[in-house]
């Protein structure tokens, strides 16, 4: 039981004391982020995260992450929820193949579609434009939100959905009033998952986002340069990003849980 406890402590450490340093750093003066042996003892500063705000407009980076990331999500699990519960109740040609196909683009490499998408958005002209982003986040949120929506979908048996159609529901009624209802948790697992995916994203945003419509993990990027890393100023901006998807988790942690364990006996 000891020994238990010890390796539990220990992985808990491993993984939050980088958190911690990063933390730490956000409040230290750049040349105290590096130096060694490191210092424990300092007097906090908020002198980064106002550089950063002041300095750079990361106020309208932030406000681009959330438009990008909650409208993907949005989309994402509109679109997700009625395909899902395609496959998880019909019965139809080609099923197996279509949805094996849906799995593939998720799986597929970003690097390898985000050239041919570049040349499609700039003759659409959706580059550096955050519904274009949108769109982009879209092509690998939406694999995932039917592939987790549909398990939810088979976990609810049969025989609910059946009473229901016996007492007058049909299809959009069902979903609206039965489904939707008992798979609540499950959805909203869903779409953290969705906002977490989107909001972490880098490689689209960079290459289709360049400017107007840069997102915070590329605006954190060109806080250095090859002469010169601000690391102040970089760890800020790291806690401005990890901080919303931090306090997401911890505030439906339990929305987490049971979406997890919805259906297991």
């Amino acid at each position: 039981m000891v020994i238990k406890y010890a390796l539990g402590i220990a992985a808990v450490i491993f993984f939050v004391f980088p958190i911690f340093w990063l933390f730490k750093a956000s409040f230290n003066k750049p040349i105290d982020a590096v130096v060694l042996p490191p210092v424990w003892l300092f007097k906090p500063e908020i002198k980064n995260y106002i550089d950063i705000f002041v300095e750079e407009p990361f106020l309208k980076y932030l406000r681009n992450s959330v438009l990008i990331s909650g409208g993907a999500t949005l989309l994402a699990i509109l679109i997700g929820f009625p395909a899902a519960y395609a496959f998880a109740r019909a019965d139809f040609r080609f099923k197996k193949d279509l949805a094996f196909w849906i799995l593939s683009i998720f799986m597929f490499p970003p690097l390898a579609s985000i050239l041919p998408m570049l040349i499609l958005f700039k003759h659409l002209r959706l580059v550096d434009t955050v519904p274009g982003i949108i769109l982009a986040h879209l092509t690998f949120l939406l694999p995932l939100s039917v592939w987790l929506l549909q398990r939810f979908i088979r976990d609810i048996p049969l025989e609910v959905e059946e009473a229901a159609l016996v007492d007058g529901a049909y299809t959009f009624t069902r979903l609206r009033r039965v489904v939707l209802p008992i798979i609540a948790n499950g959805i909203a697992t869903t779409a953290i998952f969705c906002f977490i995916f989107s909001w972490n994203d880098f490689i689209f945003a960079l290459v289709l986002a360049p400017g107007n419509a840069k997102t915070l993990p590329v605006a954190s990027v060109s806080l250095s340069s090859w002469a010169y890393i601000n690391w102040g100023k970089i760890s800020a901006a790291s806690m401005i990003i990890t901080g919303p998807v931090f306090l997401l988790i911890t505030l439906t942690r339990r929305y987490l849980v049971r979406g997890f364990t919805f259906g297991l006996k």
